[in-house]
């Protein structure tokens, strides 16, 4: 038995998550499932051109784990193009990241996020009432 299947940290989910050929009897539903981690792989390497060490740091995992993954994802958009089938994108094991904006504290470093925090603005450590507060700006994948 392998080991688990670690978590892939993605951006957010696709836009789309059914992707039709043009058949000729729509009733011969045949589709290739594409994980969202595979889908990932290919927008990090391919959409926004990271190369893959870059790739597999923002998905949370190593190079060689980042290539199978991305080589997955290579021969099911291969078989979909070449037998016509459409392509579903669904599952995994994933965690969505999303952005942080808010403040920290030299002092106890307590983290609080607050949407209209900014460099210009100044507040007070909630925790240990220190002023010694800095912005901070955690962006997404």
């Amino acid at each position: 038995m392998g080991r688990r299947t670690r978590m892939r940290h993605v951006k957010s989910p696709p836009i789309n998550f059914y992707f039709q050929s043009e058949r000729i009897d729509p009733l011969l539903v045949d589709f290739v499932g594409l994980t969202v981690a595979e889908f990932e792989a290919m927008r990090l390497k391919h959409y926004i051109s990271l190369n893959q060490k870059e790739s597999a740091e923002k998905m949370g995992v190593s190079q060689p784990t980042f290539s199978r993954i991305l080589d997955r994802a290579h021969q099911k958009i291969t078989q979909a193009l070449i037998e016509g089938k459409d392509i579903r994108v669904h599952g995994g094991n994933i965690n969505f990241k999303r952005g942080f904006k808010g403040y920290g504290c030299l002092n106890c470093n307590e983290e609080w996020e607050d949407e209209l925090a900014s460099q210009e603005r100044r507040t007070d450590c909630p925790k240990c009432e220190s002023e010694k507060v800095y912005y901070l700006v955690r962006e997404p994948l």
